[in-house]
């Protein structure tokens, strides 16, 4: 509702309106003016004081009213246009010359960017081609390394086989060596050796061995033509003429043992210079040489000592070679 309209109300109430802004100051004093005049007798100089229309009776009643003041619109008006300076040719073209410039750089740049990109993408392309091809290396060697992986795997559990069994091999193998030399040892009993027989041409060296064995057990003398198997001579022949040995053997280990007993003692081989010996293994051979200090210093000591093929007894109980 404007302001007019709310002065017409207000006159047709009865009430008093002022006509501008300043009436509610103007209405402010005449109230103070009427409340000195109430409150003091009135003077002269207080009523110098006062204005005219201040100078009212008691009686009369001062009709007040507040104006309503509307509130201005947000808008009320346009705001006024910029003036815009004219500016000489001179300054125009040089703006223009520098936005050209601006324009041909920001051009230049944008097609310096692109060019990079275009190259960058290039790049990135031949990038991305070369992990693809990477990748497909990778995965066949991924499959490669799998299967040498399994076939690993497989050589490891057949290693582990070969292995077992090789084991067991090596025990088997140690088992059938000393059953061999056992069985060596043992077969090498019916056998004796002779040294000391001259060599002849057309020899026959069995009945040279047959007549040895008549000399040393004249009571067996006609067994051991039966007794004596065969007989040959060892190795080759001596370019110094020395004599080699002679290695027979018995069909009768009773008849081998007596020759070999008899033989220990025979005044007839001290007189013909011949010896005989055991045939031994090399095993046998190699343990005497080491058992052959303890039988030696037993013997020097008056003890029982003696050799069983390969075995030494020091009275009567066997003793071992040092570890």
């Amino acid at each position: 509702m404007g302001g007019s309209e709310k002065r017409k109300g207000a006159k047709k109430s009865g009430k008093r309106v002022s006509d501008t802004p300043a009436s509610s100051a103007s209405i402010s004093d005449c109230k103070q003016a009427a409340e000195l005049r109430n409150s003091t007798p009135a003077t002269g100089v207080l009523k110098d004081s006062l204005h005219d229309y201040c100078e009212q009776n008691d009686d009369t009643e001062i009709m007040l009213v507040e104006e309503v003041i509307p509130p201005p619109s947000d808008t009320p008006c346009n705001s006024p246009a910029f003036k815009l300076r004219r500016t000489d040719n001179v300054n125009t073209a040089i703006i223009s010359t520098q936005l050209s410039e601006l324009s041909q750089l920001v051009k230049n740049r944008s097609d310096g960017l692109e060019k990079l990109i275009g190259e960058n993408s290039r790049v990135i392309k031949d990038m991305k081609e070369e992990i693809s091809r990477n990748t497909e290396r990778i995965s066949g060697m991924m499959e490669t390394i799998e299967f040498v992986c399994s076939e690993v795997k497989s050589l490891k559990q057949r290693v582990d086989s070969i292995d077992s069994r090789a084991k067991k091999e090596e025990v088997n193998s140690a088992e059938r060596e000393n059953r061999l030399a056992h069985l060596e040892a043992y077969t090498r009993r019916w056998n004796l050796r002779i040294h000391g027989i001259p060599e002849k041409e057309r020899e026959n060296v069995r009945q040279e061995v047959i007549n040895v064995c008549q000399r040393l057990l004249p009571q067996f003398k006609d067994k051991f033509p039966e007794v004596v198997d065969v007989a040959h001579r060892l190795g080759r022949v001596d370019s110094n003429n020395k004599a080699r040995g002679i290695i027979f053997q018995f069909t009768s280990r009773f008849y081998r043992d007596a020759v070999w007993r008899a033989a220990k003692d025979a005044e007839f081989l001290i007189e013909h210079r011949l010896k005989i010996t055991e045939d031994l293994s090399p095993a046998d051979r190699a343990r005497r040489i080491k058992l052959w200090p303890i039988v030696e210093k037993a013997r020097k000591e008056n003890k029982r000592a003696f050799f069983v093929g390969g075995r030494a007894f020091v009275d009567g109980t066997e003793i071992f070679p040092p570890v």
